[in-house]
């Protein structure tokens, strides 16, 4: 069966989640995001180790073993398997597992292609993390690698297909899901239904802005954004649903939690802080009985633990991250090139002050304060969300909290939800102003004077912050007073969202929705792809000539050709020689050059003639990609092929050998 993969998969899976639920006494709609969190961290390990393959095996075995184990030593107890958080983790996944497989969604964004889907693909077809893969381009260390084994784990035993890199994020986000609903059970289904329908609204509720015209892939997507602002509130609601009731499980199933969001990415890591910030504080302060004094030594142990496990995530993985750089380096490579996050938040924080700073902070005093005002203004005015701006999305959080205080029961309960409120709020001020940091002193300034992709990352807080408050809103309705008109209120609120999500995204649209010519033009890039591999061994290396290419389509065919590497083409690192370029892009020659506020000016790679030939030469590539050629392409450089790119004109190739004499016309079925 071509897809049994996921079948194995997702009983592994099962197998650790009863395990989980048997024996270590974990509530049933709490393991699935436990046991994610001890999958991730497993396969980072191992990956980090380069011993995938043999991690896989002993790590499915376990699962399936742990499993029939538990379920054979406490068969009597196997109805503890069921419950509304474990029926929605498990509904979901087993229907979007059918559903992707007949629809087969395909990558369609830009940064899938730049990164996400390529290195998810990169590392299940090389059973080795994407960090040491040949790509051409040495982006690999850019991101962190939770997510992409989580990909590797879920079509372990199969084919790499894209369909199946969204099921395994789509997993991570059902078992945020079930962590909401949490220790909800059968009987207050009043309650359940409400939360799950509040966990499935809340991706959409803050990534779409205005009635969509294309598809919403908040649910098919590759990008980390979504999944880190998910579990950030997951980890949170699953610490909520832990301390709701007393055997609701062991406080340790957190830790690997917090490990994973900690190895999402790199610019969302404070999230992992402020998740295990929010949860050492709400242990520290109330995990006591009558007396504050009692079992304090304990409670600040765990307290500093949950600090230690994502510090320690992070540790492990920036110095694997630091002896590749500095491979990188001395192979003349490129090492650390932005200024310090750390230099940055103290130096920033001395502008604020007035106080004098280094020279190469100085130079980014206007920046960063002008950062600053952009997003005060987006604060204000930008929409982010489905309510409005990030005000809007503030009030409505913090509104949240309110309600679960007006419904507290006692002064401790009221104190807990207010310490979950202030702390959760000053760590959105603190992230917004991390976000100003980076505008200010780390990106790129073209990125500071537009923001850019601001809207992506601080909705990930908007999406985390929202699910802590509404997992403190749960526990409070499910333990606190009037609890009957609370859950009546949780249930209104739910279908004003689900109508809002409705009104927002059109249906055909949705990730439920999309028609089978959404993915047209990636069928055509994938059928050219198949032709040219049917012409060219598994190691040949592949120069790369679109003209009009912005940079996309090279991304693209180099996410679609591997284990083929499509040349970095139109890259060189030669000053000297004054040849300059990035992946795709248009060649001409340098007379032809447009003026620099042309548009796509940026793209176009000026090469004479003879430097042309020696670029191509010295690529060590063995084939030319003739994807789009245009007349001024055949103008410059058309006496280097021995037919004078007659036959690609004529849509006879996409292939040129490279030989000694010339570029050589590959005799093939070019696809219609």
């Amino acid at each position: 069966m071509q897809y049994f993969d996921l079948v194995l998969s997702l009983s592994a899976l099962f197998g650790l989640c009863a395990f989980l639920t048997l024996s270590a006494r974990l509530h049933s709609a709490l393991a699935p995001l436990a046991a994610l969190g001890f999958i991730s961290v497993w396969f980072t390990l191992a990956g980090v180790a380069d011993l995938l393959i043999p991690a896989g095996w002993l790590g499915y075995l376990a699962c399936w073993g742990l499993g029939i184990f538990a379920l054979v030593r406490h068969k009597n107890e196997a109805k503890r398997l069921l419950s509304p958080g474990a029926l929605v983790f498990w509904g979901l996944a087993v229907s979007f597992a059918v559903y992707f497989s007949i629809r087969q969604p395909m990558f369609h964004r830009f940064d899938e292609f730049s990164f996400w889907g390529t290195a998810a693909q990169m590392t299940s077809t090389t059973d080795h993390l994407y960090t040491i893969g040949e790509y051409g381009a040495p982006w690999q260390v850019t991101q962190n690698c939770g997510l992409i084994v989580l990909s590797y784990f879920v079509q372990f035993f199969g084919a790499f297909a894209p369909f199946k890199v969204y099921l395994a994020y789509d997993l991570l986000l059902f078992g945020c899901i079930a962590a909401l609903v949490g220790v909800i059970e059968f009987a207050n289904y009043k309650l359940a239904v409400p939360m799950a329908v509040i966990g499935w609204c809340t991706p959409w509720f803050f990534t779409v802005y205005a009635r969509t015209v294309a598809v919403d892939d908040t649910y098919m997507c590759a990008y980390g954004d979504v999944p880190a602002g998910m579990l950030a509130g997951g980890a949170a609601a699953l610490w909520v649903a832990l301390r709701a009731k007393k055997d609701a499980g062991p406080r340790w199933t957190v830790l690997p939690v917090l490990a994973l969001l900690a190895n999402i990415k790199d610019n969302t890591f404070p999230l992992a802080l402020v998740a295990a910030g929010l949860i050492a504080a709400d242990h520290f302060l109330f995990d006591y009985d009558t007396c504050w004094r009692q079992g304090w030594g304990r409670r600040l142990g765990f307290s500093a633990l949950c600090m230690a496990v994502p510090l320690a995530q992070y540790k492990v993985w920036s110095s694997y991250i630091a002896v590749l750089v500095q491979q990188n380096a001395e192979a003349g490579g490129t090492g650390v090139t932005s200024l310090s996050p750390f230099g940055a938040a103290l130096q920033g924080t001395k502008m604020l002050l007035d106080l004098s700073v280094p020279p190469e902070y100085e130079a980014n005093r206007e920046r960063f304060f002008t950062a600053i005002g952009d997003m005060q203004a987006a604060f204000l005015e930008d929409v982010f969300s489905m309510i409005g701006p990030g005000v809007v999305v503030t009030a409505l959080i913090l509104g949240l909290f309110a309600i679960a205080l007006v419904f507290a029961k006692g002064a401790r309960q009221r104190l807990r939800v207010a310490c979950w409120m202030v702390l959760s709020t000053l760590c959105y001020l603190a992230y917004s102003y991390m976000l100003a940091l980076s505008y200010g002193f780390i990106f790129k300034e073209f990125q500071a004077e537009k923001l850019t992709d601001y809207n992506r990352y601080i909705y990930t807080y908007y999406i985390a912050w929202f699910l802590i408050a509404a997992a403190v809103l749960a526990w409070v309705l499910q333990t606190g007073r009037w609890r009957l008109l609370g859950q009546a209120g949780a249930l209104a609120f739910a279908c004003l969202m689900l109508l809002r999500v409705n009104m927002m995204v059109l249906p055909q649209m949705s990730v439920l929705g999309f028609s089978d010519a959404t993915f047209a033009d990636q069928h055509i890039l994938l059928d050219r792809v198949e032709a040219v591999k049917e012409e060219i061994g598994e190691d040949d290396r592949l120069f790369f000539v679109n003209q009009g290419d912005d940079g996309t389509l090279w991304f693209t065919y180099s996410c679609y050709f591997q284990p083929n590497i499509l040349d970095y083409s139109g890259w060189t690192l030669d000053e000297a020689t004054g040849l300059y370029g990035a992946g795709g892009g248009p060649f001409g020659l340098p007379e032809n050059r447009p003026p620099e506020d042309a548009q796509g000016a940026i793209y176009y790679h000026a090469y004479s003639l003879e430097n042309f030939q020696r670029l191509v030469d010295t690529s060590g590539c063995d084939y030319i990609f003739v994807d789009k050629l245009d007349a001024g392409f055949v103008e410059s450089y058309g006496s280097l092929f021995t037919d004078g790119l007659a036959a690609a004109q004529n849509g006879e190739t996409l292939l040129y050998r490279i030989v000694p004499g010339g570029y050589e016309p590959v005799e093939m079925e070019v696809p219609r």
